[in-house]
């Protein structure tokens, strides 16, 4: 068993290479991101009027209550209203600001899942095998996940902060000019000070936490698998489970050190910031009296610079989790990168029949594991095959070639005529149905477990379908039906039941070549023969191959073919 290992830090300028085409790969949220940016810079515009103009306004009518006469000509109308109009500014934009976002949020990740799935459908099994199951389930949620912090968390909130400053320096320049640095400093606060440390601190904390979230998801997925084995060896239990909390143990503990940094910066940010109203609060104390603002206007000034810690505090946190979010971008990148072994044409030709022919096929799995050398074979169109052999001598993996799952090192593999190699994938997957020994169904009903083969199938077709191979709802005692739920996998279902349910779902294809690979496992031999009867009856004039390390009832396919391992030189 294999474990994650370390991750290697990144340096600034290579995690913002690898985050600029995500950032760029905005899958159909565009729109909804750029209403969430406008919101929110109205929003942050808001909280900063009625912080400025109700300081200003408090402050001017406790000026104007020194005297009668002050007193008499202050108008309060003006200034309550604008109060009121920057309070329901602030509220109903963020509330529209928090709806956008998260709309887009949820497209842009529904996209990239859509688009790093669809590289994962490219890969060859043996590819695919390379990594641990948890790893792939970490890349596609958690890794995704972490890209959230790039736009709504990171851009969105850096363009909005850049905004605001800019209106907050414009007004500065017109009401205070000698004092126009001090939003320019909140400006490289948000846009330099804030991403630098928060990236060097990220990183800091990154590869440990990063190798031990990965490593507890991976402990959790072998537990969760391996569970009926694990119940039978009470040491082996005992021994994953205290591994699993030690791991689950350390993660908490770097993701809390994580937080108390994160919560450090933050605090540090407001005492920046805080120290900048103390600053600016003397500076327009001191200035001559001659260009001295009035009260009011020093309030208001005051506690604009001190609001505008709204727009810097949320940038703390996700700058200190920059890092992560670029090593998940690298993580997803590495897989899209990933060319792959069996590529297709946009277009192909159209095979003459069902006809098979293999010629001089050469395949090893490595240097040391040939399968086949010169392998010729003829199928003709319509010709019921068994195929036979000892373990290990090929015959999955000619299903394999067959179905472009791998590709020959040498020789050519012929569909109708046609080089497979040759065939864009919806022909040959419309020429083909393959149903392996490794079923696998759906957390789902049974219907959508065969609709997953022909999602316009009638539910006459999947029930005679089921009843072809045995799974009749009726003697399995389904009471719903083709509503039948089944768990994960096939928990619910025998190794038997599984079984017939790839092949009812492959006959529902009704393909012109169907290829079976050990359908009959698990079954007894009447049932075995039953199956068979009924399969070749029903495939009667197309092509099949079945696949079997026994002979299954021989007289019922026109050839029994089987195959030899593959000498050693």
């Amino acid at each position: 068993m294999t474990y994650p290992r370390s991750v290697e830090p990144l340096s600034w300028r290579r995690g913002w290479r690898t985050l600029s085409p995500f950032a760029q790969r905005l899958s159909g949220a565009g729109p909804w991101l750029l209403g969430g940016l406008a919101l929110s810079v109205l929003a942050l515009a808001g909280g900063l009027g009625l912080l400025g103009l109700s300081g200003a306004f408090l402050t001017g009518a406790a000026i104007a209550g020194l005297s009668a006469s002050t007193a008499a000509t202050f108008n309060f109308l003006l200034p309550g209203a604008g109060v009121r109009f920057f309070a329901v500014l602030r509220t109903t934009t963020r509330w529209g600001e928090r709806v956008l976002s998260h709309e887009g949020t949820f497209r842009l990740l529904a996209g990239l899942r859509l688009w790093l799935y669809r590289h994962l459908a490219a890969l060859a099994p043996r590819q695919l095998m390379r990594y641990h199951g948890a790893e792939l389930l970490n890349r596609l949620v958690r890794d995704i996940d972490a890209l959230d912090n790039l736009h709504p968390r990171v851009l969105m909130p850096l363009a909005a902060a850049g905004v605001m400053l800019a209106g907050v320096t414009g007004l500065f320049a017109w009401r205070a000019p000698t004092l126009a640095w001090a939003p320019l400093l909140l400006w490289a606060l948000a846009w330099i000070g804030l991403p630098l440390i928060g990236w060097q601190i990220g990183q800091a904390l990154l590869p440990r936490w990063t190798q031990l979230r990965a490593e507890l998801r991976t402990r959790l997925l072998d537990t969760c698998e391996g569970l009926e084995a694990l119940s039978l060896h009470r040491q082996a239990w005992a021994s994953q489970r205290q591994h699993t909390l030690h791991t689950q143990t350390q993660w908490l503990n770097a993701h809390l050190q994580a937080q108390r940094r994160s919560a450090t910066l933050r605090a540090m940010v407001m005492l920046a910031v805080g120290l900048l109203a103390w600053g600016v609060l003397g500076a327009l104390g001191a200035a001559p009296e001659s260009t001295r603002l009035s009260g009011p206007w020093i309030a208001a000034l005051v506690l604009i610079v001190m609001g505008c810690i709204e727009a810097l505090q949320p940038l703390a946190g996700a700058c200190v989790d920059l890092p992560g979010t670029a090593h998940a971008a690298q993580r997803l990148q590495a897989i899209a990168d990933e060319p792959a072994l069996t590529a297709f044409p946009a277009h192909g030709p159209q095979p003459a029949d069902a006809g098979i022919v293999l010629q001089g096929v050469c395949f090893a799995w490595d240097a040391h594991t040939p399968v086949f050398r010169h392998l010729d074979l003829a199928i003709a169109d319509g010709e019921h095959v068994l195929l036979t052999g000892e373990s290990g001598c090929g015959k999955s993996t000619l299903l394999q070639l067959l179905t472009r799952q791998e590709a020959a090192t040498a020789g050519e593999v012929r569909i109708g005529g046609v080089p497979v190699q040759a065939l864009d994938e919806a022909t040959l997957r419309r020429y083909v149905a393959c149903a392996s020994q490794f079923t696998w169904a759906q957390t789902a009903t049974l219907a959508d477990n065969l609709r997953l083969a022909r999602p316009d199938a009638t539910e006459a077709e999947m029930l005679a379908m089921l009843d072809l191979v045995g799974l009749s709802p009726l003697s399995a005692g389904w009471r719903e039906g083709l509503n039948t739920w089944i768990d994960e996998g096939g928990a619910n279902l025998s190794g038997g039941q599984r079984r017939r349910l790839g092949v009812a779902r492959t006959l529902l294809r009704d393909a012109p070549i169907t290829l079976l690979d050990e359908p009959s496992e698990g079954l007894d031999l009447a049932a075995e023969a039953e199956l068979v009867d009924r399969v070749t009856q029903h495939l009667r004039g197309r092509t099949l191959i079945w696949v079997s390390h026994r002979p299954v009832a021989p007289e019922a396919f026109g050839r029994v073919l089987q195959l030899q391992h593959a000498p050693d030189h």
